[in-house]
């Protein structure tokens, strides 16, 4: 069974540009600065339409017909 082991950074994605911005914290530990992302804006495609009822008999449904039926 596989190991579980979190991640180094706390968001996953792109590995940060090269230069980073930096500052500390409250603990006097540095953090690095994450830029403001740009929001994209997402369609989403629309409600399938519901399949009609199987017109065919009950006894037809599940089990197919041998030969030529």
């Amino acid at each position: 069974m596989p190991k579980h082991e979190p991640a180094g950074r706390q968001s996953a994605g792109e590995p940060p540009p090269m230069k980073l911005k930096v500052q500390l914290d409250a603990a006097g530990r540095w953090r690095a600065v994450e830029p403001e992302r740009k929001l994209v804006e997402t369609i989403e495609a629309a409600e399938r339409p519901t399949t009609p009822d199987d017109p065919r008999p009950a006894p037809w449904r599940q089990i197919p017909p041998f030969g030529g039926g």
